[in-house]
């Protein structure tokens, strides 16, 4: 069974229902575990009619929000199930697991920065600190760089590699460059994807970083260092071809200067 589908089973079976609330639930469970997900629905928003206890809505309203999203990948239909949540809750429980799912599909799916920043800050913010504070930091920033809120990303960033133990200390280096890259700050760009690449990433993002050195050399007329670093990703760059467009031009701008 899907862990989305177990882990809700387990909180609605710990409810205390009225028989007929627990017979309608036992039928939408089973239409889930039938993947009949639509007619899930159907028993769940029957049960929401009847103006159930608020621990129950609560549930019902986050399965609904789950069903939505994940089962059917009608993403802004669960919205409102999961901001109802946040609206009758007061629980921290159902409060994080809500920003969280508001989160993910305003970052992912729907590609709503603006949104997915308030998700965000609230949960990077949450007193006391979550367990996954230093994801919850990390996209917060990421949702402001990707809004275009350059200045303020850049001081996320900068936060989040100030911290010796942070999971993503590393990764804000890669990403402060591409802050300053879009502030046409060449070198302050440079500086940032230089340490990145110090610090040992995986192979695919430390051939990333130095194409975008590369090709910062370049806007910079620094033709030789660019020649030799898009030369030495030549076998390694996912598409080869323009690799090796950038190094014949560079080249034929290089025959061009000593003319």
């Amino acid at each position: 069974m899907n862990k989305y589908i177990l882990f809700i089973f387990i909180l609605l079976s710990s409810c205390n229902f009225t028989s007929r609330i627990h017979k309608k639930i036992l039928v939408a469970q089973d239409y889930i575990q039938k993947q009949e997900y639509e007619k899930a629905i159907v028993e769940y928003k029957s049960i929401l009619e009847k103006d159930p206890k608020r621990n129950i809505a609560i549930k019902i309203n986050y399965q609904l929000g789950d069903l939505y999203s994940v089962y059917l990948s009608k993403n802004e239909e669960s919205l409102k199930y999961y901001k109802k949540v946040l609206e009758i809750s007061d629980d921290p429980f159902w409060l994080v697991k809500s920003e969280e799912r508001l989160g993910e599909i305003y970052f992912t799916y729907l590609k709503k920065y603006d949104y997915s920043i308030n998700n965000y800050k609230k949960l990077s913010n949450f007193t006391p600190k979550l367990a996954n504070q230093d994801f919850y930091q990390f996209r917060y920033a990421l949702s402001l760089y990707k809004n275009n809120n350059l200045e303020l990303a850049e001081e996320e960033f900068l936060k989040i590699s100030n911290i010796n133990n942070h999971k993503y200390k590393t990764t804000s280096l890669y990403y402060l460059g591409l802050v300053n890259f879009n502030k046409k700050k060449w070198n302050q760009s440079l500086n940032y994807w230089q340490n990145f690449i110090k610090e040992k990433p995986n192979q695919d993002e430390m051939v990333q970083a130095k194409f975008l050195i590369a090709n910062t050399y370049e806007i910079l007329e620094d033709l030789k260092s660019a020649y030799n670093i898009y030369y030495s990703i030549l076998g390694d760059y996912p598409n080869t071809e323009v690799i090796q467009n950038k190094l014949k031009s560079i080249y034929k701008r290089r025959i061009s200067r000593k003319r």
